[in-house]
């Protein structure tokens, strides 16, 4: 298998859209689940992302191999800093290193910024990914119960290679 990351286009919406449906829709289960949601259907702001993915696209990274979307990254350009928002691989293509490749392409998007993300603390597979390239805790910015903030450094991508 060949797999590489690249830009979303408007020819990918739809499988951006099957892919943010199946992680928000897995998220508001497990926080469900954990008593930090009400359950049922996506909240309107979820439902906005899956329903219209092509406001998404411009800040959107897909891993594709065999002409097959495996994953995707939605980052959040914030001058001085780029924040990963969203990372899913398709459970089918766990373990091919997806996740990793669009981990390292939005780090190589960042350039000399920082890299934030949030991650829920029984994410233990993400989380472990993100330590192994080197994001580390740091002080939160979201007060949410159970949700970690992690930051690699502006001067650590190179090293996460």
């Amino acid at each position: 298998m060949h797999l590489t990351v690249e830009a979303a286009r408007p020819e990918h919406a739809a499988e951006v859209s099957r892919l943010l449906r199946d992680y928000l829709t897995l998220t508001e289960q497990e926080k469900t689940d954990r008593g930090l949601a009400p359950g049922g259907p996506l909240p309107q702001r979820y439902q906005n992302e899956v329903e219209h993915p092509e406001t998404l696209l411009p800040d959107c990274l897909l891993a594709c191999a065999d002409d097959r979307v495996l994953g995707l990254v939605v980052l959040k350009e914030q001058g001085d800093q780029v924040e990963i928002k969203r990372l899913w691989v398709d459970p089918a293509a766990r373990g091919t290193g997806a996740g990793r490749a669009l981990v390292r392409a939005a780090v190589d998007r960042a350039g000399a910024r920082p890299v934030t993300l949030t991650v829920w603390d029984w994410r233990a597979a993400p989380i472990g990914l993100y330590r192994s390239l080197g994001f580390t805790d740091t002080q939160s910015w979201d007060e949410r119960p159970h949700l970690l903030c992690l930051t690699l450094p502006a001067d650590a991508g190179q090293s996460s290679r």
